[in-house]
């Protein structure tokens, strides 16, 4: 597995558990506002990987 191949795994991973995290602050009062903080992270993480040469 080479190294952008390790890098899109984890990114998954990392999109998967910002989606879990969306939904659990969704089930709280205010939650609204983690969630909006959770896409924002999401959104800066896939424009870094965007830029990586050969990603």
């Amino acid at each position: 597995m080479g190294m952008f191949d390790k890098v899109n795994e984890m990114k998954e991973k990392a999109e998967d558990l910002a989606d879990q995290a969306k939904d659990m602050a969704g089930k709280v009062p205010g939650g609204e506002k983690i969630a909006e903080k959770i896409d924002e992270a999401t959104d800066k993480v896939d424009e870094l990987t965007d830029k990586l040469p050969g990603a």
